[in-house]
């Protein structure tokens, strides 16, 4: 189990920002992706639209999540986190383009969040496991379990189960794809 000491700043980058281009929307247009204008030039805007969000709702939720898993993440497992970072990062507008194609465009950390917990909740039952503490390893079980029960529920649902004001489509598959990649890592064991 590798633990370090010490802030979190990729953590801390991330939600700075996403809190600089939540309070000055005009700077939104230009780290947006628009899936019809998505072209080699601008491959950037994969990493860039998590950073943008819907409402202050979206983003509280987002930023609130981001902040716990990522400064779990980053200080227990930083390079499991830079790995899901950057998969997460360039997977899920992917795959959300791929599989929405009617949508324009995406925001929102809530995939990457997705990605950190699942990372977060499967290397912790990995280690409980392990460890051979079976009450932990339920719980933390419970937890995994739990997670994909909410992006079922959504789907179900077809809307979110915490940001209820923001005017914008809802997309499940980017929370379980994030929680597919932040499961991967944890069980590949790839890195500390």
């Amino acid at each position: 189990m590798a633990q370090h000491a010490g802030p979190a700043p990729i953590t801390c980058l991330i939600a700075l920002t996403a809190l600089l281009l939540q309070s000055f929307p005009t700077l939104q247009p230009a780290t947006e992706l628009f899936f019809a204008d998505l072209t080699a030039t601008e491959i950037w805007k994969l990493a860039t639209c998590h950073l943008l969000h819907w409402s202050w709702d979206h983003f509280f939720w987002d930023v609130m999540v981001l902040v716990a898993a990522g400064t779990f993440c980053e200080t227990r497992w930083p390079q499991r986190f830079h790995l899901v970072l950057a998969t997460a990062g360039v997977l899920i507008p992917l795959a959300v383009m791929l599989s929405a194609p009617a949508l324009l465009s995406y925001r929102g950390l809530s995939g990457i969040d997705s990605a950190l917990f699942a990372l977060a909740a499967g290397s912790l039952l990995i280690e409980e496991i392990q460890a051979a503490r079976p009450l932990a390893a339920i719980l933390v079980g419970v937890a995994v379990a739990a997670q994909f029960l909410k992006i079922g529920l959504e789907s179900t649902a077809g809307q979110t189960l915490f940001v209820q004001d923001a005017p914008f489509v809802p997309v499940p598959l980017s929370h379980l794809s994030g929680a597919v990649i932040g499961c991967l890592v944890a069980a590949s064991r790839c890195c500390r």
